[in-house]
């Protein structure tokens, strides 16, 4: 009797999804089945995160971790009174719950406006901002309301000059402004966990840019040498480089060219069963990761128009 490679990965996904559960302490029943975003991942080839993702309304929420986008989200207001239950966070840390779960808050920018925010293990950060929009329905709506009713006691707006309500404030001009929180990612997207954080290599650390953009250094290398090993920048955010490793034995000058000329092609050219990543600030390394190559969204990176200003370094000059 043999298995069709469909059965053997849904063999797989509930070995893995098995071993997960119970480490977390979850039961194998029917309704835990059917509800688990993790298990549905899991048969879709997806592997877990390193460590388990925020929660949103209840469930895994994988996109804020991985994705690129800004989320519209509903917030309490910070307090510390329920630090306890917060992932990551010690007795007093000031939370803030966000979509049914509670964050931990870095850094207040702005009492009840602005927060850094932080989840579990996770070395990353979020912006949580309110938002103000006017909305034209209800401004109307108070203006005809005024014209028909020119005798009404209505007095929305305060000595400053605004009132704030929960969810809308009024202005001087009788305009209505309804607020709504926004969520974003700070720095670089952590599609890299679903593989593996491993000790950087000493080499690392001796690499220097050979041609350069808008955005910094493009392609790493050896200093002075015309071949060797070569890593390329796929992302940067917030001051962050991630830079992928293109081989070990590399020409340089072809490097560069193609850097300039044809970024996906040389971005699609790695071989190999695994991607090796590395994250830089200010040219130091942050960390590196090793990821299971058909799990790196290669497709999504592209430079577009941004190189049209290089700047080699001359490495392999002389």
């Amino acid at each position: 009797m043999s298995f069709s490679d469909r059965e053997k990965q849904l063999v797989r996904a509930a070995f893995a999804w098995g071993q997960i559960t119970q480490k977390e302490g979850y039961t194998l029943s029917d309704l835990e089945i059917e509800k688990s975003v993790l298990f549905r991942r899991l048969l879709a080839g997806r592997p877990p995160l390193a460590f388990p993702p925020p929660l949103r309304h209840g469930f895994p929420w994988y996109e804020v971790i991985e994705g690129r986008s800004e989320h519209v989200v509903n917030a309490s207001e910070a307090s510390p009174e329920h630090s306890i239950i917060a992932p990551g966070s010690k007795p007093g840390d000031t939370c803030i719950l966000i979509d049914g779960a509670f964050w931990r808050v870095a850094e207040t920018i702005r009492e009840r406006e602005e927060y850094l925010v932080e989840w579990g293990d996770y070395p990353m950060q979020w912006r949580l901002c309110k938002h103000w929009e006017v909305n034209y329905e209800m401004t109307q709506q108070l203006h005809i309301f005024r014209k028909e009713n020119p005798d009404a006691n209505v007095n929305l707006a305060s000595r400053g000059g605004q009132k704030e309500y929960s969810e809308f404030r009024v202005d001087d001009d009788q305009t209505v402004w309804l607020s709504e929180w926004h969520l974003t990612r700070i720095g670089l997207p952590g599609w890299v966990w679903v593989g593996n954080e491993v000790t950087p290599e000493p080499c690392v650390h001796d690499l220097t840019p050979l041609c350069q953009d808008q955005q910094g250094a493009l392609v790493l290398g050896v200093a002075g040498a015309e071949r060797g090993p070569g890593w390329l920048r796929i992302e940067t955010a917030d001051g962050d480089a991630r830079y992928i490793k293109l081989g070990d034995e590399l020409e340089y000058k072809s490097v560069i060219a193609s850097a300039v000329t044809e970024f996906d092609r040389l971005l699609h050219s790695i071989a190999g069963e695994d991607l090796e990543v590395m994250d830089c600030r200010n040219g130091d390394v942050l960390r590196c990761y090793r990821v299971p190559m058909q799990l790196a969204p290669l497709e999504q990176f592209d430079l577009g128009d941004v190189n049209y200003d290089l700047v080699p370094e001359n490495a392999y000059a002389g």
